[in-house]
């Protein structure tokens, strides 16, 4: 399991989704593993990621799920029939594909999550499921042999500032008070960094929660679209610890004519520290300056 959050306003998409991997048994495997991406289609410029099974023997989730979402693409390349046949394909798969059908049948359960701007201003979420109903709001046990496809699009355009949350995994654990917290800040249409803030804070909440289970981590993959450049997607990091390496977000160009660009799993690494957490304004500054870090590593998050 896992947990990712996507916000929408008249100016951006902001996705946020952790990296940590946990075994059946509950257990930590790796708090490095990405599961999120950009999508760009022919109608549709997306961010996508991914709750449920993760990797199983020579079965790689967020590999497959490039490669699916770029099959789907040669049937057709707008957005609405791509997901539809990405559900096809998903549920043939996983109902061949002998390392996915090794695996105990309430664990392959799967939930892809696509949010996005459509190519007439509107936003689009999309959520892809083997094991979630969207409509009745039932989570089955285990894994359905049918994938199925819920898709919404705002009745007006992005421009009039529609504002749309959404959340997969251990969606359980996120309150009333961080929906309303989040949509204020999208209804006052608040700077990107602000929103990306909030929303990275309530995930790193969510990850101490008891109804999380353990299987929310402090490691983050961020993503943003902007609505006036949609096609290119930001790709940040928040992380508990220093580190030296910034993972980026998958890519798929699946565009008619397009590149057909597939990029998986590309971290940026330097000889020095690059990510630092954010503590407190007034504490030291985590980086070891001296300095208050207010004063310094906090500015270049604004």
């Amino acid at each position: 399991m896992t947990f990712a959050l996507v916000v929408a306003n008249a100016d951006q998409i902001i996705q946020v989704s952790d990296r940590r991997l946990t075994g059946w048994d509950g257990s930590v495997l790796t708090e490095a593993s990405g599961k999120a991406g950009h999508l760009l289609c022919d109608d549709a410029s997306v961010l996508y990621c991914f709750t449920g099974l993760a990797t199983i023997r020579g079965f790689n989730t967020s590999t497959w799920l490039m490669e699916a979402l770029q099959a789907a693409s040669k049937k057709n390349a707008r957005f609405r029939e791509l997901i539809e046949h990405f559900a096809e394909l998903a549920t043939e798969d996983f109902n061949s594909n002998p390392d996915v059908l090794s695996a105990h049948v309430k664990h392959r359960r799967l939930t892809v999550m696509l949010c996005g701007y459509t190519a007439n201003a509107h936003i689009v979420s999309a959520l892809i499921s083997n094991f979630q109903d969207f409509v009745n709001f039932i989570d089955h046990p285990f894994a359905q042999p049918k994938f199925t496809v819920y898709c919404e699009q705002s009745r007006t355009p992005a421009s009039d500032n529609p504002t749309m949350i959404q959340a997969v995994g251990a969606f359980n654990a996120m309150t009333d008070l961080d929906e309303r917290e989040l949509r204020v800040l999208l209804e006052r249409r608040v700077s990107h960094s602000a929103i990306r803030a909030k929303a990275a804070a309530i995930v790193g909440d969510i990850s101490d929660r008891h109804r999380s289970g353990g299987t929310v981590g402090k490691r983050l993959n961020t993503g943003r679209i902007d609505y006036l450049s949609p096609f290119s997607a930001h790709a940040g990091y928040e992380s508990d610890i220093v580190e030296q390496e910034m993972p980026m977000l998958d890519m798929v160009d699946a565009r008619t004519g397009g590149t057909g660009l597939l990029i998986g799993q590309i971290q940026l690494s330097t000889d020095v520290p690059v990510v630092y957490p954010v503590v407190h304004r007034n504490a030291p500054c985590p980086c070891g300056s001296g300095e208050k870090y207010r004063f310094c590593h906090r500015a270049y998050r604004q």
